[in-house]
């Protein structure tokens, strides 16, 4: 892997090289380096300058940021660039879209649409690669470039502290770096998907969407036509799973099926050399996390969790607001799904397949309780009642209780009998609250979602403890943002843009947990 010498005096700037070095390129010293990324706000020295003078006669130097925007107009970097800078708008939302010469840098770019400032270049010099484009005032200008001729590159996106935080910024950097590099990514990867058809549609809309992975074959226990695609595209309908995890044709298996079945496909699979994605949660028990895991890493292959529920618009904009300190520190979180519904009678209303209803509805909301709390938990309770719906054998109410290390609390309910009771998520803190989520009135299986409430209602809302009231921004829906991680990481080697399996081990921990405590009517338990 190439490696890269990161110069910069920005703050913000900590996140973008962790990324860097989680994918393998940096940080190492400029004489080693295999190219020099440079995010300064200030003028360069007389040394400074010299240094990157010499260092492009031999390697990339790429200037991202405010860098461009903080040298004098005469400097032979600027010169370089092939760029003559102009005026600089606002900071205002970036339409970004892939330039003449960007289709790699373009690809899996999904709804990425920073709020930062840029500048509009007053002239471009022919051999210049127009990589990335923002589209501004009836025409588009390049923001991402690069210049064979001279070994020097610009990108100047990125001097905000959101963006330098954001990862789908981190991937752009890391493109423009491979792309000037001359590093290319892997041909397209074929995936398998093998599950329910109520849990793999997301991941067949999601394959159909994503340049660089193709639905090839599909095991989905006799459904006659895969939803969401047409019939050019149509996958390979597989009978026996088995065959599906053993084709040498396939690189990638996503395992959907059933819970009880997780850890066998998963295992399966891995055995057979595959990468593997499993729909959240992993398994039912931290025994078998830890197995896949030694198994996936002794393989060298990929093992991830599809994060059912924490890519969701709401969710991530109550997040963000927790991050940036908006309702002080967190005390109490609580999660409603559910209402007055009779249950199906599929595989997810049975206790022996599912896992009971806290594994099959639970796990989002508790995922998402986990993602909002950085905090060790330090026990769980967990009840449940069977009295109504005696035609299946998932309890039909349940109530968990969290307590972490810091002292905050959450509580997560699903039920199947609550009638005129609002689903949503609520979060208290020392200096205000949280409110998302609201009526629930969707019929049918759509609100047995798991999800904890919040999709799709009213906008997430923040009341102070002085009486201000803000209705949250959320961000776009995007389905597929976790396929685009996947693709990178498969194509190119980029690290998943999420939490390490330690997470996913963790929340598996909770719930066998929660099995232990309700067996135990309620006792406090504390996770493996």
């Amino acid at each position: 892997m190439p490696s890269i010498h990161l110069v910069s005096n920005l703050p913000g700037v900590n996140a973008l090289g962790d990324h860097l070095r989680a994918a393998g390129l940096g940080p190492t010293s400029q004489r080693s380096a295999d190219a020099l990324l440079v995010l300064i706000d200030r003028p360069l020295d007389h040394v400074e300058q010299e240094l990157l003078d010499r260092a492009r006669q031999s390697v990339p130097v790429l200037l991202a940021g405010p860098t461009v925007r903080s040298l004098p107009a005469d400097s032979p970097l600027v010169e370089a660039s092939g760029l003559t800078p102009g005026r600089v708008p606002p900071a205002y939302e970036l339409a970004l879209v892939p330039g003449p010469d960007g289709a790699a840098l373009g690809a899996r770019l999904g709804s990425f649409a920073p709020r930062d400032s840029w500048i509009i270049p007053d002239k471009v010099a022919e051999d210049v690669e127009r990589l990335l484009m923002v589209r501004h005032e009836m025409g588009e200008h390049p923001i991402c470039t690069w210049r064979p001729s001279t070994g020097l590159g610009v990108f100047t996106l990125g001097t905000s502290g959101d963006v330098l935080a954001d990862p789908r910024y981190h991937r752009l950097v890391g493109r423009w770096l491979r792309h000037a590099l001359g590093a290319a990514d892997d041909g397209p990867v074929k995936a398998g998907l093998v599950g329910a058809p109520d849990v793999f549609g997301v991941h067949v809309t999601a394959l159909a969407d994503v340049e660089g992975l193709e639905l090839a074959a599909l095991c989905d226990g006799g459904m006659a036509r895969t939803p969401g695609q047409d019939a050019e595209r149509r996958a390979r309908l597989v009978d026996d799973p088995d065959d599906l995890v053993n084709d040498p044709e396939l690189g990638l298996v996503i395992v959907a099926t059933p819970t009880h079945t997780h850890a066998e496909w998963a295992r399966r699979a891995l055995e057979a050399g595959k990468q593997v994605v499993v729909h959240a949660p992993l398994c039912l028990t931290t025994h078998e996390v830890d197995e896949l895991t030694e198994l996936a890493t002794g393989r060298s292959r990929l093992l991830a969790v599809y994060p059912a529920g924490r890519d969701d618009p709401d969710h991530l904009a109550v997040r963000e607001a927790m991050r940036r300190g908006e309702i002080g520190e967190p005390m109490w979180i609580e999660i409603f799904s559910g209402g007055l519904r009779r249950p199906a009678g599929t595989w997810h209303d049975d206790e022996r397949i599912s896992g009971g209803l806290i594994f099959d509805r639970g796990a989002a909301p508790l995922a998402r309780i986990l993602d909002l709390v950085d905090d060790q938990v330090e026990w769980v309770s967990a009840t449940g009642h069977k009295r109504v719906w005696h035609h299946v054998t998932n309890a039909d109410h349940a109530r968990v209780l969290i307590r972490f290390a810091g002292g905050c609390e959450a509580q997560v309910t699903i039920s199947d009998v609550a009638a005129g009771v609002r689903p949503g998520t609520r979060v208290l803190g020392t200096a205000g609250t949280l409110v998302a989520g609201g009526p629930d009135t969707r019929p049918g299986p759509d609100a047995r979602d798991g999800l904890g409430g919040l999709g799709g209602r009213r906008s997430p809302r923040l009341v102070t403890h002085d009486g201000r009231r803000t209705t949250l921004p959320t961000p776009p829906a995007d389905p597929a943002r976790f396929h685009r991680d996947l693709a990178d990481a498969l194509l190119a080697g980029w690290p998943l843009a999420r939490d390490p399996l330690e997470r996913d081990r963790t929340l598996v921990s909770v719930l066998e947990a929660t099995r232990r405590s309700a067996a135990a009517g309620g006792a406090l338990t504390t996770p493996a």
